[in-house]
């Protein structure tokens, strides 16, 4: 005759067992981990030096120093810049050039000079177009390889007028342009206009340039 088996008393513990044994430790490591600040937790804060955005305002109170950086353009701020624009004034004398230097053949008013004479000739007229003698007139510069420079007087040369003047020069009848200037001078050698300069040309046609000065002011 069999004899009934003693049934077993269950094990203690098993896999239920051990898994909530894993879950008590594991909440426990999280609660360390999130009261002592480990792990993703750690919000990098200590020991960082705090970073000044470079695009803070700066007060208009405040001082900037800037270091010098080869290479770098600096700007001022354009509130604080005022521009400065000079102007140069020229100048306006009380005497211009009447029209414009005018060439002729010298046989025309100095016939007998020929062909190997530069005439350089005119006249002064004042603001209402009366001629003014007893003006300077200053010739020079280099043409030709000579160096010029002579002075005459309005008046002398009454071929041309009332308020003639002329400067005759041998040789030089040659092409030429900003070589020589003719200025109007008072009578204490003061400028009362410009230099001009004068085109010449090698030319016997055109070896008389007549020159006239008004006064506009």
């Amino acid at each position: 005759m069999a004899t009934p088996r003693q049934p077993q008393q269950p094990k203690k513990g098993g896999v239920g067992g051990f898994i909530f044994t894993l879950l008590i430790l594991a909440g426990a490591v999280w609660l360390l981990m999130l009261i002592f600040g480990w792990g993703p937790y750690n919000t990098g804060d200590e020991g960082v030096t705090p970073t000044v955005s470079e695009t803070a305002a700066i007060s208009a109170n405040t001082t900037v120093t800037a270091t010098p950086n080869p290479g770098a353009t600096i700007t001022a701020p354009s509130a604080s810049t005022a521009t400065v624009t000079i102007t140069p004034t020229r100048e306006i004398f009380p005497y211009q050039l009447s029209g414009d230097p005018e060439a002729f053949n010298s046989d025309l008013l100095r016939p007998g000079l020929g062909c190997d004479w530069l005439v350089i000739a005119g006249q002064v007229w004042d603001l209402t177009g009366k001629e003014v003698p007893g003006m300077t007139l200053h010739l020079f510069g280099e043409i030709g390889g000579y160096a010029i420079d002579q002075t005459t007087v309005s008046g002398r040369a009454k071929v041309y007028g009332d308020s003639g003047f002329e400067f005759a020069l041998e040789n030089v009848v040659v092409d030429s342009d900003g070589s020589l200037y003719i200025q109007l001078l008072d009578t204490d050698g003061s400028a009362l206009s410009t230099p001009y300069a004068i085109e010449t040309f090698a030319d016997c046609q055109k070896n008389l340039i007549l020159i006239n000065f008004k006064q506009v002011r």
